[in-house]
């Protein structure tokens, strides 16, 4: 649920920052804080792991810890159990064993900083790390690294079902972090990282403390604060003002989650809204219910101010890695200024990896009559001679079955192409009404492919997946001679007993001449199941009563079903239990990104990866899409947005938006 050390707070997270002048005065803080030598460590774009010691006096060993309630986080990720905690092809497997192989081999020459540290004997603490092999979520590095940010300690949590515990420190009132950064003797940490780092060097690594910054140039604020922002609030009306001003009265919607004019809803400070109307693309007027205009702008005003002001504050720095604003951003540590926990300055890098076509509305779709059958979706892998796979479907919404077998045709064939199938007519939809769109899939695709370099994801404008794949494999689809075809199926059964891949049986009346059709029957994939853990936490709660999979005798639950993540999706805002589930389907990785995705508001901790980027992670497109309408519902739509402007404009008025 973001990682054992959870998300590093931007400036708006934090507490004390309940306005845009408490923002400002942030960063003259920080402004301050930064011109003293070393005083910020560098932020790396790098994948969050935690590690801690356990086993008894004789069986000491290095364990990863990913923050969750499952037993084995809790016990420990040991070598031995990389396995049951990553599937297989999930890219951390090979990285914990190199990195546990290290840590492991140098183990007996660190006890003493170990137990000076109090990691020796105490699994509650953990060393709070990123790692980076090559190009990482936006940033090329030179070398693998791991760099060891400082010291941790888990917050004591008892789940409110399962009664799982997770040992820990008494945990503040009102404080939902899953840990706590402790105090520590840097020479003891500089000790320790010097021997692990010997170690390093022998399996390509190398292993840095917190690198240290160091201003270059005065950092000046009064341009950034002189630049002028615009809000479009209709067609034929904007307010422009210095973003000082704007800043001097935007309170902080902190905690203020808006509703959109498609139904969907997201936080104030989400990011795709943001870009939205800094670009103004859509009228605020169009884009979000009247009540929440002022939110949104005012959580706007906030993100542009910290993306800006962030990017004067890195542009000031550099390190012994190079200058700062090459990097995701600058930590800033001091307790009596920023809180106990870190917070981050990361400037540009707060809108990096977004997806596109935020509440977009094509005007020009006509209905279309067929239902799709999600059923026939295959839960499974541009110039000619390449071994391309085509996996048709259409996914309402993606599953962690469709998934793996995606990553097992990655490793079969050079390009794979993930066609997402567009019905209309009887659209798939959530418990609350809201319609599962063409585009929420393809974001959800997007999310949980983002580590698959040769993945692309596509709509189709068929409305079947069938279709949709004949017309990419027929004469006038993009196939050039040469090219071999593996088409996505599964050995999964239907009711009737026939296994997924039967679908093709006609395939080969439909390829384009020149290109080599692979028998569907040859390269079907076994279909994936959920984990024991799911399967053991589903046996013992509530929702199995009402599981679409648990109904169905036809169904097995142990499978994945898009149905049942639906029925989840529906539970997530209320049910922190059934969030936790939801992990099996999207991976734990991109858990909230999916709940942002449908503008999910679960009230938990993540709060700041949807507001600002997954910071221990991969980063992954997000967006909002908007319902799909009909051409008359569109045309009365915008008669009766017009027929509010007014109301909008006196009611954000009196609330001192538009002065």
């Amino acid at each position: 649920m973001g990682g054992a050390a959870g998300h590093m707070a931007h400036p708006f997270d934090l507490g004390a920052v309940n306005s845009g002048s408490d923002l400002l005065d942030f960063f003259e803080k920080a402004k301050a804080f930064v011109e003293k030598k070393g005083a910020g460590a560098v932020k790396i774009d790098g994948v969050n792991v935690s590690f801690k010691v356990v086993g008894d006096e004789e069986n000491k060993q290095f364990a990863v810890d990913r923050g969750s309630l499952k037993p084995i986080d809790i016990d420990g990720i040991t070598m031995g159990r990389v396995d049951d905690r990553f599937p297989e092809g999930h890219g951390m497997r090979p990285a914990i064993r190199t990195l546990l192989t290290i840590l492991n081999a140098v183990l007996p020459d660190i006890r003493k900083e170990l137990e000076e540290l109090g990691l020796w004997d105490d699994p509650t603490r953990f060393l709070n790390t990123e790692y980076v092999e090559g190009t990482t979520n936006v940033t090329k590095y030179d070398e693998n690294f791991l760099a060891i940010h400082g010291l941790s300690q888990f917050y004591h949590k008892i789940h409110s079902r399962s009664g799982q515990e997770r040992p820990g420190m008494e945990r503040p009132e009102g404080v939902k972090a899953p840990s706590v950064e402790v105090p520590y003797d840097p020479k003891t940490m500089e000790s320790l990282i010097k021997k692990v780092n010997a170690a390093a060097q022998k399996y390509g690594f190398q292993v840095y403390g917190s690198v240290p910054t160091e201003k270059t140039t005065d950092i000046d604020f009064s341009s950034t604060l002189s630049q002028p922002f615009t809000v479009r609030v209709s067609d034929d009306r904007e307010i422009t003002k210095p973003l000082k001003e704007w800043l001097s009265e935007a309170s902080n919607p902190r905690y203020k989650t808006v509703n959109l004019k498609d139904g969907t809803k997201t936080h104030a400070l989400h990011k795709q809204l943001y870009l939205n109307i800094l670009k103004g693309s859509k009228p605020i007027v169009d884009l979000i219910e009247d009540n929440d205009a002022e939110a949104a702008i005012y959580g706007a005003v906030l993100m542009h101010a910290t993306r800006m002001l962030g990017n004067d504050v890195l542009r000031a720095l550099t390190s012994p890695m190079g200058d700062v604003i090459n990097h995701e951003g600058v930590v800033l540590r001091d307790e009596k200024l920023f809180g106990s926990n870190p917070v981050k300055i990361t400037g540009e890098f707060i809108v990096g990896n977004l997806g596109s076509g935020f509440g977009q509305v094509n005007e020009e779709e006509e209905e279309i009559e067929i239902v799709d059958d999600e059923d026939a979706d295959p839960v499974g892998p541009e110039a000619g001679g390449q071994t391309i796979a085509i996996v048709p479907g259409a996914f309402k919404p993606p599953t962690r079955g469709h998934l793996e077998m995606v990553e097992e045709y990655a490793d079969k064939a050079d390009k794979v192409i993930v066609l997402i199938s567009a019905p209309l007519k009887s659209a798939r939809k959530l418990p609350n009404g809201r319609p599962i769109t063409a585009d929420d899939s393809k974001r959800v695709w997007e999310a949980m492919v983002s580590h698959l370099t040769n993945v692309s994801v596509e709509i189709s404008p068929d409305a079947s997946p069938l279709t949709a794949g004949y017309e990419f494999i027929g004469k006038n689809g993009p196939l050039e001679p040469g090219d071999t075809i593996m088409l996505g199926a599964s050995t999964k059964k239907d009711k009737k007993g026939r296994p997924d891949w039967m679908r093709w049986n006609q395939a080969d009346k439909y390829v384009k001449g020149g290109v080599m059709l692979l028998a569907p029957q040859s390269t079907a994939v076994n279909p994936t199941k959920h984990s024991s853990y799911y399967m053991d936490l589903l046996q013992s709660s509530p929702l199995l009563a009402e599981m679409p999979s648990n109904l169905d005798a036809g169904r097995d639950p142990r499978e994945f079903h898009a149905s049942d993540m639906r029925y989840l999706l529906g539970k997530a805002e209320s049910d922190e239990e059934a969030v936790e589930l939801l992990e099996d389907f999207t991976g734990e990785d991109n858990i909230f990104d999916v709940l942002s995705i449908f503008g999910l508001n679960t009230g938990l901790s993540e709060m700041s990866s949807m507001a600002g980027g997954n910071v221990a992670g991969f980063a992954s497109p997000v967006g909002f899409p908007e319902k799909k309408r009909k051409k008359k519902r569109r045309q009365y739509q915008e008669i009766m947005d017009l027929s509010v402007a007014d109301e909008v404009f006196e009611l954000i008025m009196k609330r001192g938006v538009l002065k």
